[in-house]
């Protein structure tokens, strides 16, 4: 693997700012620092970060102009929906797309893992040191845990059944 296989592994922590993203790209905000603005007074690191966040979830992508971000098919569609079909597409985005489908098979295998079992997962997907592998590793429970995928119990991120009440993510982390 590639160095540059680490922009799998997001480093925005906020799964609602990474929605907001695509809110952002259909009100015409289409770069990088002018996103990380509009999601919360971020920087343009912070804006980039995010906006790397929108792609892994497969809501943004390359715009027409170099340097600018548009719209996908699906991130279209995203931004059309109410507030319960968004949380209910993140929730099948974050099951579906890497590198959280890895980290929540695993959970659903063991039913738990430690910060050190999310960072293993995220190494196997990418090739991160420890150290960053772990800062990654709480992005990833940070989101899990907003979506209602999985809890934080003594230590452990557990695995939450899909039948369970869904977490408030949207607009209120």
């Amino acid at each position: 693997m590639a160095a540059n296989e680490t922009v799998k592994i997001p480093q925005a922590d906020v799964l609602w700012d990474v929605v907001r993203v695509a809110e952002a790209v259909s009100r015409g905000i289409d770069t990088t620092e002018a996103i990380g603005a509009y999601i919360g007074a971020k920087g343009p690191r912070q804006g980039l970060y995010y906006t790397q966040a929108a792609r892994i979830l497969g809501l943004v992508g390359d715009g027409v102009e170099p340097g600018t971000i548009a719209l996908t098919v699906y991130g279209r569609a995203f931004v059309s929906y109410d507030i319960e079909s968004q949380r209910q597409a993140m929730r099948r985005l974050l099951r579906q797309r890497e590198p959280t489908s890895t980290v929540i098979t695993a959970l659903r295998v063991t039913g738990e893992l430690d910060l050190d079992g999310v960072a293993r997962a995220l190494q196997g997907i990418a090739p991160l040191a420890d150290s960053t592998a772990h800062r990654r590793a709480q992005t990833i429970i940070r989101w899990l845990m907003h979506a209602g995928i999985a809890t934080w119990q003594d230590g452990r991120l557990c695995y939450v059944p899909s039948s369970a009440p869904t977490g408030g993510f949207l607009r209120s982390q």
